[in-house]
């Protein structure tokens, strides 16, 4: 049941954010060609193709921006209209658990926001961006391959290093919608107040959440680098001491994301109040 919950979301947020991916992907491939058109011309035909490669550019990078909004709108809206007000009294009859609910709407947010990220990558690529500041494949590899030729010297497994940060990376992404649909979940479990002064509420829970979070990976950063006495100079101890950083906020955010699903579905099963 979980995975058609999963499918009707993707299916429901595929109609909005299919059609930006592909206009940012013409976008990136008209920015491409315009480039390449501009380079091997002159005259007034190369001043006409720049300036179409400069707004295309322009208009690659607000089609991104636009994208993430988009995302994240619809997790905000899909999540509170389906399970928060009117639908909510359908969706709560179904024969599931709100456990299913929440990791249904958890997992379709997440590979959407995933997809944000893999279609910027994409776009960048084939708008040439890369290649314009001299920067191929081949220099991506020689950058790796020198990380993980000093890692090694100072006794550091570079795979390991870089697996961190991927997983730091998906974990924060994580994090930042467990706090979104907590916020929600405790805005909308008041017994007063209605549509958009619940919708205020989650927003001050959100920012108070993020605040207690940022305070605490602030701790995490400079604490342990007066108690241990880091060398800042010292690339040796940097290295080690970013590497520890990584796993510590790797368990710290992914305690902090247990926390709030765990919350979440606790108000959920006993404390909601549908509009």
């Amino acid at each position: 049941m979980l995975g058609k919950l999963i499918k009707y979301d993707l299916k429901s947020g595929s109609h909005i954010m299919f059609p930006a991916y592909i206009f940012i992907i013409l976008c990136a491939v008209f920015s491409r060609i315009m480039d390449i058109i501009s380079d091997i011309s002159d005259g007034s035909l190369k001043y006409i193709t720049n300036f179409l490669f400069i707004l295309s550019g322009f208009i690659l990078i607000l089609s991104i921006v636009a994208a993430c909004v988009i995302t994240l709108v619809w997790v905000v809206l899909r999540y509170r209209n389906n399970l928060l007000r009117d639908e909510g009294y359908l969706m709560h009859t179904l024969p599931v658990s709100q456990a299913k609910l929440y990791f249904s709407k958890m997992a379709a947010a997440m590979l959407f926001f995933l997809s944000d990220i893999i279609v910027i990558f994409l776009s960048i690529i084939l708008s040439g961006l890369p290649q314009s500041y001299g920067i191929g494949w081949d220099d991506l590899k020689e950058v790796i391959a020198t990380f993980h030729y000093g890692a090694a010297e100072y006794k550091i497994n570079g795979n390991i290093y870089i697996a961190s940060i991927i997983i730091l990376i998906i974990i924060a992404l994580y994090l930042s919608i467990s706090q979104l649909f907590i916020s929600l979940n405790i805005g909308y479990s008041l017994p007063f107040g209605k549509g958009t002064s619940r919708d205020l509420i989650s927003v001050a829970v959100y920012i108070a959440t993020y605040t207690i979070m940022q305070i605490v990976m602030v701790l995490i950063i400079i604490v342990p680098i007066f108690i241990s006495s880091v060398d800042v100079e010292n690339e040796a101890e940097i290295l080690r001491y970013t590497q520890n950083f990584l796993f510590i906020s790797i368990i710290v955010m992914a305690a902090f994301s247990a926390i709030c699903n765990t919350i979440s579905i606790k108000i959920m099963q006993k404390k909601l109040n549908l509009e």
